[in-house]
């Protein structure tokens, strides 16, 4: 008989082992319920085994492992549950008949197969959850297997605050990452400036400065007054060149931008409408598909500027050949909201001036109101949320611009 004993408690303690090592590669929690509930069955023979999860004053029954399914998926309150009772307690709650005991709920247990059970707090400091177990005969577990099935609620809870400890790090890893690749894009992002600032600035600042040494050269007062003359447009265009860089920098700055749940075709709707003059103007015929993408996670001053942006150019570079056709839709793709307008009117010769495109003061036809900031801005917008923007277009074959926006999030 001792013999006997001896063997089954090597067998349990074999099995403890080999449940350690396996929940040490177990990398979430539905991963540790899997192997506790199985392990908890084997230790005692058991007929069922269930995977309790405090859920703050309920009892939620996260998995089993029974002859017959009984309460998976349900939830009790910690005061009328067994498992509750075993967690307020802080110890395990040993019950060799269920009808003679007045901590259960009779009427829970009446239509199951179940007589006698066992349950066991996960971590006795501060049970974060149970384990129990229970027989369709009337048993009474021995001490030994009370303890074994405590042993394994110690080691899940180790395991699961492992669990958590690891999603943490990864959190952290995470962030990091994001980071740094913010810091590259900031580089990057300085080095373009450094561009701009020499292409944009040195050339009109030099200009300046050579009209402002020929009116201290000179002694005649007309010619004074045309070399000022000739400084004021500079000067307009270092002005409106700064304010640009200013709004620039603040977006490329401004992480912290609150986003919103955008209704799509609703945004759309308001640039349709403020731009609403050009639309009858040109005669343009505007299409809207939202169907597979309603919504977007955006800072809702950079949509109504990116939708704005994106449709002022569609009418302004439209061929006077044919009537400006615009269509705009949305999908989904790989977890992204993304946004795609296209035109029917004169396209660029990307071969040619792609690389140049969302430069700023970079235009590509003829016209009073073209400026090259627009797409400069909306570029700098788009990216600042981790986002891109790119175009396909050939010269009088319109163009189409895809925007991948935001990260799909639930509302």
């Amino acid at each position: 008989m001792k013999q006997t004993q001896l063997t089954a408690e090597l067998i349990s303690t074999e099995l403890l082992v080999t449940t350690v090592q396996e929940l040490s590669l177990a990398r979430n929690i539905d991963a540790v319920m899997k192997i506790v509930r199985t392990v908890a069955r084997k230790l005692t023979g058991a007929d069922g085994a269930t995977f309790v999860l405090r859920d703050g004053d309920l009892c939620f029954y996260a998995d089993e492992d029974a002859i017959s399914p009984l309460w998976k998926g349900s939830r009790f309150p910690m005061e009328t549950c067994i498992s509750g009772w075993a967690m307020l307690n802080k110890q395990p709650a040993v019950i060799e008949d269920i009808y003679q005991d007045d901590r259960i709920p009779v009427d829970a247990y009446r239509p199951t197969f179940v007589k006698s059970l066992v349950t066991v707090p996960i971590r006795t400091i501060d049970p974060i959850g149970a384990i129990g177990n229970y027989w369709a005969k009337h048993r009474k577990p021995a001490p030994q297997q009370v303890a074994l099935l405590q042993a394994l609620a110690d080691i899940t809870a180790v395991s699961i605050e492992n669990i958590g400890v690891r999603d943490k790090l990864k959190e952290k890893l995470k962030e990091r990452n994001k980071m740094l690749n913010q810091l590259k894009v900031q580089q990057k992002q300085l080095q373009e400036f450094t561009q701009i600032i020499a292409h944009n600035i040195r050339a009109p600042l030099s200009n300046l400065l050579i009209l402002n040494d020929l009116i201290r050269q000179t002694e005649a007062i007309n010619d004074k007054m045309l070399y000022l003359e000739k400084q004021q447009p500079v000067i307009d265009f270092l002005h409106e060149t700064f304010e640009e860089l200013v709004s620039a920098t603040q977006v490329k700055a401004d992480f912290s931008v609150e986003k919103d749940h955008i209704e799509l075709e609703k945004v759309t709707n308001k640039a349709i409408n403020l731009l609403h003059g050009e639309i009858l103007k040109a005669n343009a015929h505007i299409t809207q598909d939202f169907s597979k993408a309603t919504t977007a996670y955006f800072p809702s001053k950079y949509i109504d500027s990116i939708l704005f942006n994106l449709l002022s150019n569609a009418l302004k570079y439209r061929s006077l050949d044919r009537d400006l056709q615009i269509n705009i839709k949305s999908y989904k793709k790989s977890g992204w909201v993304y946004l795609e307008i296209s035109d029917n009117g004169l396209g660029i010769d990307i071969q040619k001036h792609g690389d140049k495109l969302f430069k700023l003061h970079k235009t590509f036809h003829k016209h009073p109101e073209a400026k090259g900031f627009g797409l400069f801005i909306t570029k700098t917008q788009i990216e600042a949320m981790g986002g891109y923007i790119k175009v396909k277009s050939k010269p009088e074959k319109g163009a189409k611009f895809t925007v991948k926006l935001s990260q799909e999030k639930t509302l």
